[in-house]
């Protein structure tokens, strides 16, 4: 097995994905630019400019097409990973930690640090296939005074 070596970012990492397929990267970075390589020769496909902090984590939606980000700026992205563009911005009262789609791609669970006189919690929100569509989002469903470092969906929450 080789090495390959991706150079895309100026600051340290904090994250690494691989897509369902395997044949993505998305990484993520104290620089504030997730960015994409192709998982067999390290070239960069692009980055997504938006966050203004480091960004600590992301997630790939299962048909490769959406990600989330999660960054100390206080914000998670959705963006659309074939063009790069930012579909929406969900805004927080803290830095959001660790982000994961569910299984079907439907919620996103969202991590956010304890900040200030903020309590960390943990939000569900749902994802519309229309970015343009707003539904229901849904409210923090458990404080904590401790920071929550990762949240991750299992496939308990699917239905037939």
């Amino acid at each position: 097995m080789r090495s390959i070596l991706m150079k895309g970012h100026e600051r340290p990492l904090t994250f690494l994905k691989y897509n369902r397929v395997g044949d993505l990267i998305f990484s993520c970075a104290k620089d504030g630019t997730p960015t994409v390589f192709f998982a067999d020769n390290g070239e960069r496909l692009g980055t997504y400019r938006g966050h203004h902090g480091a960004v600590w984590s992301c997630d790939v939606s299962r048909d490769s097409t959406r990600l989330i980000t999660g960054s100390a700026d206080q914000t998670a992205k959705l963006w659309n990973v074939p063009s790069g563009v930012e579909l929406y911005t969900f805004n927080f009262d803290a830095p959001a930690r660790s982000v994961d789609f569910s299984i079907g791609d439907k919620l996103v669970v969202i991590t956010t640090d304890t900040f200030m006189a903020v309590t960390s919690a943990i939000h569900v929100k749902h994802i519309a296939k229309d970015p343009g569509e707003r539904k229901l989002f849904l409210h923090p469903i458990i404080r904590s005074h401790s920071n929550i470092i990762i949240l991750l969906f299992c496939t308990c929450n699917m239905r037939s």
